[in-house]
């Protein structure tokens, strides 16, 4: 069990590092991470945008660092893929 722990935390490193080399700026970051709440919230289905920018207005007012930020987005993008076999951003 504590291999499959390290494998994930490994995992969402990886894409955190990736996610954070493409510079996005921190109001994205935060739309990104709310629509990814929502989605795990809602189990995929439609959320509309307006939920979205309530949520990340105040994922953006909580003042998150920017590492952390990246991190979350990547671990809900991880568990995604993992629960539902699929990258929902491949769309």
């Amino acid at each position: 069990m504590c291999d499959e722990n390290e494998d994930l935390i490994h995992e969402i490193n990886v894409a955190a590092y990736f996610l954070s080399e493409e510079g996005h700026p921190y109001d994205t970051l935060c739309w990104f991470l709310a629509e990814r709440q929502l989605q795990m919230e809602k189990l995929g289905a439609y959320i509309p945008e307006e939920n979205i920018k309530q949520k990340a207005a105040q994922i953006y007012f909580e003042q998150c660092p920017y590492d952390i930020l990246v991190w979350r987005v990547a671990e809900l993008d991880i568990l995604y893929q993992r629960v539902y076999g699929y990258d929902d951003n491949d769309e």
